[in-house]
């Protein structure tokens, strides 16, 4: 080796060999490798054939030693090979050296990086097609490589050849390049650790150090646990992402948030039901820029063993603009971009929110208790990921009577405007207002809608922007993508203006149909509509099913009281005149999607196009028995849960 090492052998070797074969791994150490442990008991000869007890450590010791000699005078004569090729126009900072980040998950699968690191050494190197990288959950200890950002390059140190192309490799990703930064390609690449060779570099001690107490066991029966056959490589969750500068990222990543407050675990109670208060769209947090946690860019992020970290707290209730201690849910679309890891969001009081997706973006829209501190607080169980979070409105305790807010009254996809009917397609640039008042009484037009907005007939691509009449635009605000000659279909939550209305604008350079078809209004009148009641979503998969299956259990003594009923019923469909359903569905060739329980509607909940991923919420008007069904036209997959009941 043409690393420095730390002497630790000497005449007392002989001493505590015995001891050192059955030394356990040293508890600092993070490699994973439990299944490489050999059995203690048994040494190899020179032969190969195995020697049982002291005598035969004895003598696999003084082979070693002779061949280590050969060895070492034949890597002498062998030259480093050439390094690995640098990108051009890499800036001149590098990256941050890794913390550890732990594996707690289990996503085998070669992440994108991982994957990137193994073909540039295939590409450098001969003899280097034997690397690994996934590892079976079940198999050995905590290792990365049961998340893919571990591999392990199977190169002996013990062939000369093969050591000069590890030494070649170290060396080139241990440097110091010439603006002085210490372990550039290392950090380049997100290099959390390596065990090569009886030794261990961390990135958080920066120094190589003995590994699991390899120093002290040379036999050749030690050398798959002493990393003498294989180099192992870990990577951050960046560097297993490949968002790292060798591969184009930003060298100076904003950094892990930290906590603003200790926020509440329960969800506040929903009493007999909510009201809604629809709000112009509004965006609450972006950690990218900071909005919403004092200014600062930072990521959402695991701890580093892995396991929800420090949260990020919205306190919903504080806000100026909000109905105070009245809100006890709301509706909100949570975006995920950026992402190193797959993980699940989690909301701190009601738990799984959704899964987020390596480098992709991953939007949910959904109906979220908020804590009985008023707050909405999310964390992530892996790696760390950028987080958006838009505000489409309130749920609150009634009572107030205000003509902001209204009681729910579902009309199952009932059509209020359609431009293939009046024959006015909305031209390029158009900005169009469009009465949608379904629901109108004498206290007045409806305070808010759940529209399904269509979209089809288009010349050219383009994207439909609504919002409230007399807003300003915001980028919180629905903005619907649209593709030509392909028809899109999807659920807006939309606050309207005093005579109930919305306006509309075609920001594509040519034409485009327009449907508006209202799922559920919030009527001002409360003996016409229903109070809302959040649940623990709960996933719907069969095409037809009853909500009402879940019956409520009895006491005890086998009685079953007005309070245990309720209590029971409160998250169940008994009595709900219609269920609220997240639906999430995407297909690479589109397709069609309707919920229903009475009558089939006419117009489908969902209409996708190919390669396009819809998120939104359904309102299904129910039958006396709960029944909800599913019809799906094409290829799509489709995720349904219900989020709550209106009763």
């Amino acid at each position: 080796m043409t690393r420095v090492r730390a002497t630790v052998l000497g005449a007392c070797v002989a001493l505590v060999a015995g001891f050192l074969l059955i030394a356990q791994p040293a508890a600092s150490s993070p490699i994973g490798e439990a299944d490489h442990v050999p059995d203690p008991s048994v040494s190899e000869g020179p032969s190969g054939a195995p020697i049982r007890g002291d005598a035969g450590a004895a003598a696999q010791q003084k082979a070693d030693a002779k061949n280590d000699k050969k060895d070492q005078k034949a890597k002498e004569e062998v030259p480093l090979p050439p390094p690995p090729a640098v990108p051009s126009g890499l800036p001149a900072e590098v990256d941050p050296l890794p913390t550890y980040q732990g594996q707690y998950i289990c996503d085998p699968a070669a992440k994108p990086g991982t994957q990137k690191v193994t073909d540039l050494i295939r590409a450098t190197y001969k003899d280097s097609s034997d690397i690994w990288a996934p590892r079976a959950c079940n198999q050995g200890g905590r290792s990365e490589h049961k998340e893919g950002r571990a591999l392990d390059w199977m190169i002996n140190s013990k062939v000369p050849e093969q050591n000069a192309q590890a030494e070649s490799f170290l060396q080139w990703l241990l440097a110091t390049d010439e603006n002085g930064n210490e372990f550039a390609m290392a950090r380049r690449l997100g290099v959390m650790y390596i065990g090569w060779g009886d030794e261990i570099w961390e990135s958080y001690t920066r120094q190589w150090t003995e590994l699991k107490g390899c120093y002290g066991t040379p036999q050749s029966s030690y050398d798959t646990y002493c990393h003498r056959d294989h180099i192992h490589i870990s990577f951050s969750w960046d560097g297993a992402a490949g968002q790292t500068s060798f591969w184009g990222g930003d060298p100076n990543p904003a950094p892990f948030c930290t906590a603003s407050r200790t926020p509440s675990t329960s969800p506040a109670d929903p009493g007999d039901g909510l009201d809604f208060v629809p709000v112009a769209a509004q965006r609450l947090l972006d950690t990218r820029s900071g909005q919403g946690i004092g200014g600062e860019p930072c990521r959402l992020a695991a701890r580093s063993s892995g396991g929800a970290g420090s949260p990020l707290v919205i306190d919903l209730a504080g806000r100026k603009d909000s109905p105070g201690e009245r809100v006890k849910a709301a509706a909100v679309r949570v975006t995920t971009l950026g992402s190193n890891s797959p993980a699940t969001l989690r909301s701190s009081a009601t738990g799984v929110l959704s899964s987020v997706v390596v480098n992709s973006k991953r939007e949910l829209v959904s109906i979220v208790p908020v804590g009985s501190d008023g707050t909405i607080a999310l964390t992530t169980d892996s790696g760390a990921t950028h987080v958006m979070v838009d505000l489409l409105g309130y749920f609150v305790t009634p009572g107030s009577g205000a003509p902001t807010e209204g009681r729910l009254l579902a009309h199952a996809n009932q059509v209020v405007y359609d431009t293939k009917v009046i024959n006015q397609p909305l031209q390029p640039g158009e900005k169009r207002v469009v009465d949608v008042a379904v629901g109108a009484t004498a206290d007045g037009p409806p305070a808010g809608a759940l529209l399904t907005v269509g979209l089809s007939g288009a010349d050219k691509g383009g994207r439909l922007l609504l919002r409230r009449t007399g807003d300003k635009q915001s980028p919180a605000a629905p903005s619907i993508a649209y593709q030509r000659g392909s028809a899109i279909s999807v659920p807006v939550i939309a606050a309207l203006d005093p005579e109930g209305r919305v306006t509309v604008v075609n920001t594509g350079k040519g034409v485009v149909d327009l449907t508006l078809a209202v799922q559920a209004s919030a009527v001002r009148t409360p003996e016409l509509g229903a109070l809302l009641i959040p649940v623990t979503p709960v996933e719907v998969r069969r095409a037809r099913a009853t909500l009402t299956d879940v019956v409520p259990l009895p006491d005890s003594d086998g009685a079953v009281t007005a309070d245990t009923f309720a209590e029971r019923t409160a998250g169940s469909a008994f009595g709900a005149t219609a269920a609220v359903l997240r639906v999430t569905a995407s297909g690479a060739k589109g397709g069609e999607v309707t919920f229903y329980s009475l009558a089939e509607p006419t117009v489908p909940s969902l209409v996708l196009p190919r390669r396009t991923k819809v998120t939104g919420l359904i309102v299904v008007p129910l039958d006396s028995k709960g029944t909800l069904r599913r019809n799906v036209v094409g290829d799509l997959d489709v995720t349904a849960h219900v989020v709550a009941y209106l009763r």
